[in-house]
């Protein structure tokens, strides 16, 4: 609703630190107490800037770009978890890569969980249905697949199954991908392949 005209007397009120306001404003806002009991009383002008009398506002939401200059100063700092696990539960993958491509394959770095959601994450980037994965993309996913599996990370039995079959997707002639990037993920394949053993 619009903001309601301060009256010169409560202008001038407000002067002291305080607003008289007049009753039908009072009377408007029933979280306020009865008009009666109120008309007359300061209200600190503080309190109707902090939205006392008017309805909250919503943060706003963060920007990609906020979230990326959190995560390259928690980087410098080498607070890798920190970074990893601030941008890999936001849902835009370009987010996640430009981390992954900021610190290189850092898996040693991550805990547990962290790489297991990450591992989960570049599951779904490689066997999403809808688009291939761009070339530039699918080498810094091959380098943390690599670097994962050379680390002897521990993959969940659905991990394994999963990534199989997204690896298998990208080597199959359907997918865009170039020849050497096929290449390299039929070898990973047979890494992951490997670990159903």
């Amino acid at each position: 609703s619009a903001p309601v005209p301060m009256s010169s007397a409560a202008s001038a009120e407000a002067g002291g630190g305080g607003v008289r306001l007049p009753a039908g404003l009072l009377a408007s806002h029933g979280a306020l107490g009865s008009a009666d009991g109120l008309l007359g009383t300061k209200i600190p002008v503080d309190a109707l800037r902090s939205g006392s009398l008017a309805p909250e506002v919503p943060p706003t939401r963060r920007t990609a770009q906020s979230w990326w200059d959190r995560a390259v100063e928690l980087c410098e700092a080498q607070r890798y978890l920190e970074a990893y696990q601030q941008v890999i539960v936001e849902p835009e993958e370009s987010c996640l890569l430009r981390l992954m491509q900021h610190t290189g394959p850092i898996v040693e770095h991550l805990d547990a969980e962290c790489n297991s959601r990450l591992i989960r994450r570049l599951i779904h980037m490689l066997n999403s249905p809808t688009k291939d994965p761009a070339a530039s993309s699918v080498d810094h996913i091959f380098g943390w697949l690599r670097q994962a599996l050379r680390s002897s990370i521990h993959f969940t039995v659905s991990q394994v199954e999963d990534l199989a079959t997204a690896l298998q997707r990208v080597t199959s002639p359907s997918c865009s991908l170039n020849a050497p990037s096929k290449a390299e993920a039929a070898q990973l394949l047979m890494q992951v392949v490997a670990l159903r053993r």
